[in-house]
């Protein structure tokens, strides 16, 4: 089962990057199914398609985590090749509540799509648990897909969640898995990535034991899930834990010079850099407070040429000129 789940997997990507593609067109020779390839390969990946062949890239994917359509773009013009939006941030830096839960489906769809319409590079956003049940998480990869993001995690906690070890529990491992097939069942778009979130090493009997991370990273493979996003992972059970469970392992930061080379395919830094920001806005008002005014520095501005870029001031201003004549 793991085999065909990995096997799966691949073939799929292969599709995607052309692989097949260009085996059926050297196959079959027709006029037809060239034009047709052809044709394929002229339309652009959609986002979706290429979140799930950059999960099979050679080596780590740094994935930094955007709390604005501003903040994504400078990861995307940056050079990064996807975005993340999590629901640590979106409580926080947009409702002000902490992340135990409180944030509900709707509220995560419509702040996380924001961010993922706003730009070309795929988004994958944090879902929470999917919803209160099975049924909850099968409607929310809906609501996910129509909004533009490429990609979602469902994890494996009960609510209020995140209040640290004896507070909260994570879900039986059944509920999970029915959790995952019915998210998998919901796609309309067989692209769209499904992560499974496990805090197993951080929460329940075994925490901290890699053996339980790869039983459960198994055991979502198994249910359909396209990656494992396995967080407190320590960067000696990297290697471990990437090569027992047959899907792509993502880690939350954790410094990419200590598992470049263990099979980690997704790397995702998170819930560092909203608080920076917020800490900085906080300076300037005491200084605007106590001086009267804000204190410009050099280096707390971007350049002109990157706003201009972030905005895309350049698309802007020629189709208002163009407007602009042809209402004159």
């Amino acid at each position: 089962m793991n085999k065909s789940t990995r096997r799966d997997f691949v073939q799929r990507a292969a599709v995607l990057t052309g692989g097949v593609a260009a085996a059926s067109v050297s196959s079959a020779g027709s006029a037809v199914t060239e034009g047709a390839a052809q044709a394929g390969a002229s339309r652009p990946m959609s986002k979706t398609a290429r979140l799930r062949a950059l999960l099979l890239t050679p080596g780590v994917a740094i994935v930094p985590e955007a709390y604005s359509v501003f903040t994504a773009r400078l990861a995307e013009i940056n050079g990064f090749e996807a975005i993340y939006v999590g629901g640590n941030m979106m409580a926080g830096m947009y409702l002000g509540i902490e992340d135990w839960g409180l944030i509900d489906t709707a509220e995560l769809v419509e702040i996380g799509g924001r961010i993922a319409r706003g730009v070309s590079v795929p988004a994958i956003v944090d879902a929470d648990q999917g919803g209160e049940t099975a049924l909850n998480a099968y409607r929310s990869v809906t609501a996910y897909e129509s909004a533009g993001i490429a990609g979602l995690h469902i994890e494996d906690t009960k609510n209020p969640k995140h209040m640290g070890q004896g507070k909260s529990e994570l879900m039986a491992l059944d509920e999970m898995l029915l959790r995952i097939a019915a998210a998998v069942d919901a796609r309309s778009d067989p692209d769209f990535v499904i992560i499974a979130r496990s805090d197993c090493l951080i929460l329940g009997s075994n925490r901290g034991d890699a053996d339980e991370a790869i039983r459960r990273g198994i055991a979502f493979a198994e249910a359909g899930a396209d990656a494992f996003f396995c967080v407190g992972m320590k960067s000696d059970q990297v290697e471990g834990i990437a090569h027992g469970v047959p899907i792509p392992l993502i880690a939350l930061n954790i410094p990419l010079p200590a598992v470049r080379d263990t099979g980690l395919k997704m790397d995702i830094h998170a819930v560092q850099v909203y608080q920076a920001a917020a800490k900085l806005y906080e300076t300037m008002i005491l200084e605007l407070k106590d001086e009267g005014q804000f204190l410009r520095r050099d280096e707390r501005r971007l350049t002109r040429e990157t706003v201009a870029q972030v905005m895309h001031t350049a698309e802007y201003r020629k189709l208002a000129e163009q407007w602009m004549k042809v209402r004159g």
